[in-house]
């Protein structure tokens, strides 16, 4: 008879607590209570409240109880927050020391909603410019200045994403890069293109996996044209299991930018043939089209000096080349080669990363307004070393260092281009 009544009592605090999940207050009332009149004991009390909460917890999590609507179960909110200081150095064309010192904040905010079994829409916020300049589509960096000024907030990303199949999915909005890139040679990771897009994925066994990624991308509007500036691209790939500790991933990327030509891209930095840069305007026009092709490759390894008694939990050797293979342009290459060791990603208290890459682009390898900005500010036509540090200091939550050593290849350049390097 007791265990029944212990029964009806877990089943009423079990009811309680799926109307009015957030009444914890009232429900501890309620358990103290038993317990003052003997029907249960502190300990009993304890596991019923432990067993119901997490039983609500699975329930909201696998978009089941009845005490939320739907669409918020099945809304997942995250964000992050960053505070960077960064120092720049440059040289002047008369060869002079130019320092710069800056602080910048970094915020966003993002919401992903899954509509049904096959559709998921998600929206992001940022801080970050949206007025067409050379920081607008790849810096979420806002700078601490003009007298505590408020900081510009744009949409980062808002898309709508429909996977009839488990191999394929449809995405279509301005999203996070569905191409995937071993390092930053091409993609400053912040830019989150516009257009459509198609994944499609197929499990050959269990050590491989390959992939089919592509795109139609728009770079302009515009209202006077019918030959909009667009990106199309294709990427077939693959992820093999060597074994249980070592992992290799390759792919090779088409990228094809019509109407490129003739045109001035916001957002450029004007290291592309064809323009010229007078402080900090730049005129012109693109000379050349734009088609590149773009091996990579990263193999990784876990614990791979686990034999000699050496704590590494992880190494990954990568590459990457890309040739603008339009005819007729001198400047058409480039690539980069680096290595990461450490955790294979920093999440909570004493995890660490060491990341190195060399990386070099001919003015015209690629446009100018996709690269990495902290890399000579985004420029093509350079060449740069980079090493990196992060130290976990608690969950989510680590410190890095960054430093860049980048310059100019003078000899793609003619009098007229002024881009000094830097140093950050």
């Amino acid at each position: 008879m007791k265990k029944l009544f212990r029964f009806a009592v877990f089943m009423a605090v079990f009811m309680w607590i799926g109307i009015g999940y957030c009444f914890a207050g009232e429900i501890d009332t309620l358990v103290n209570k038993l317990i003052e009149k003997g029907v249960l004991t502190p300990g009993e009390a304890q596991q019923i409240i432990t067993e119901t909460k997490e039983e609500v917890k699975k329930e909201i999590a696998e978009g089941k109880s009845s005490s939320l609507p739907q669409w918020v179960q099945n809304t997942k909110l995250k964000g992050d927050f960053r505070l960077r200081y960064q120092r720049d150095h440059s040289k002047s064309t008369t060869n002079n020391s130019i320092y710069r010192d800056r602080v910048r904040i970094r915020t966003r905010l993002g919401l992903e909603s899954k509509v049904n079994d096959k559709i998921l829409a998600g929206i992001g916020i940022a801080t970050g410019l949206s007025d067409g300049s050379a920081d607008a589509a790849r810096s979420t960096n806002a700078s601490l200045e003009k007298g505590f000024s408020k900081k510009a907030i744009a949409f980062d990303y808002a898309y709508a994403q429909y996977a009839p199949f488990s191999w394929a999915t449809f995405i279509g909005g301005k999203f996070k890069n569905n191409l995937w890139e071993p390092g930053d040679l091409v993609w400053d990771t912040d830019i989150n293109p516009e257009g459509g897009a198609v994944k499609l994925t197929k499990k050959i066994n269990s050590e491989l996996d390959l992939f089919l990624n592509s795109g139609v991308y728009v770079i302009e509007e515009q209202s006077a044209s019918d030959h909009d500036p667009m990106m199309y691209a294709i990427q077939p790939g693959f992820n093999l299991a060597i074994n249980d500790t070592t992992s290799l991933k390759g792919a090779i990327s088409y990228y094809h930018f019509a109407n490129a030509k003739d045109n001035l891209l916001s957002g450029t930095k004007g290291t592309n043939t064809g323009y010229t840069v007078s402080g900090s305007t730049v005129s012109g026009r693109l000379k050349y089209d734009y088609r590149e092709i773009i091996p990579a490759l990263e193999l990784s390894f876990k614990e791979p000096f686990k034999p000699i008694g050496l704590d590494l939990p992880y190494i990954a050797l990568f590459g990457e080349y890309v040739q603008n293979v339009d005819s007729g342009i001198k400047y058409n290459k480039g690539y980069m080669l680096g290595c990461k060791l450490g955790a294979e990603k920093v999440e909570k208290w004493a995890d660490w990363q060491v990341r190195y890459n060399y990386a070099a682009l001919d003015r015209d390898a690629i446009l100018d307004t996709l690269p990495d900005s902290d890399r000579y500010d985004g420029k093509t036509g350079m060449k740069a070393h980079e090493i990196m540090f992060d130290w976990g200091l608690a969950k989510n939550t680590w410190i890095g260092f960054d430093f860049y050593q980048a310059q100019k290849i003078k000899s793609q350049f003619g009098s007229t281009q002024s881009s000094p390097a830097i140093v950050a």
